[in-house]
């Protein structure tokens, strides 16, 4: 943590609550470095190519995402606006990565087929506007075993 010294306090350069968000965003560095650490293993390719293809994408994705993020932020901190600067096609073009993973896991958690009901007067009516030679006994016995 970044604390000030006594004789910044006399100065006082940096508001208090500045300096409360620059000890936040450290101890959030600190943490997002010891799950980085835990995480970046698992992008080794054996262990990517035992993974399912869609959780290989969404792990890849978060990897990037990281990456973006953490630039962001050195941009942030140098003074430069990362939406003026050269990396800002990357995250549009991750954005649209990010909407199509979504729309993967979304269908990944659908059923696999959908469930159908059948019309039975719909039936009916098909069969005997297709086949209008059919007696209205044919019909019955028809759509009974449709």
């Amino acid at each position: 943590m970044v604390k000030p010294t006594e004789h910044d306090s006399e100065s006082i350069a940096v508001p208090e609550s500045v300096m409360d968000s620059v000890n936040t965003t450290l101890s959030n560095l600190h943490e997002l470095r010891s799950h980085f650490e835990q995480f970046l293993p698992l992008m080794n390719p054996q262990i990517l190519s035992q993974i399912p293809p869609l959780q290989r994408a969404h792990s890849l994705f978060l990897l990037s995402k990281i990456t973006s993020t953490l630039l962001a932020l050195k941009l942030r901190c140098t003074g430069v606006q990362p939406d003026n600067h050269s990396v800002k096609s990357e995250f549009d073009r991750l954005d649209i990565y990010q909407d199509k993973l979504e729309r993967l896991l979304d269908l990944n958690k659908a059923p696999l087929r959908p469930s159908t009901t059948l019309n039975y007067r719909a039936a009916t009516r098909f069969i005997e506007h297709s086949l209008p030679d059919l007696t209205p006994w044919w019909v019955v016995i028809l759509v009974y075993y449709f």
